[in-house]
């Protein structure tokens, strides 16, 4: 039941919790945000770019695939 709970809180704050001690003291030092991103909040030039980015990467890593296979044949 406590699991349940710690996952709804989790939920409504959209925080990735710590680890232990350590990730804590780490997120302090280091200032790594600790709040998910919720990309439909983002501005719609930043996700344009940001899925061309993935999409070209998928692309170039299919082509490159591609091509080393061929490259045996």
């Amino acid at each position: 039941m406590e699991q349940n709970n710690k996952k709804d809180v989790e939920n409504e704050t959209h925080e990735t919790p710590s680890f232990n001690s350590v990730t804590e003291h780490y997120r302090t030092i280091m200032g790594v945000p600790t709040n998910k991103v919720d990309m439909k909040k983002m501005p719609r030039v930043l996700r344009l770019f940001g899925y061309a980015v993935f999409a070209i990467a998928a692309i170039c890593a299919v082509i490159f695939i591609i091509m080393y296979v061929l490259q045996f044949l």
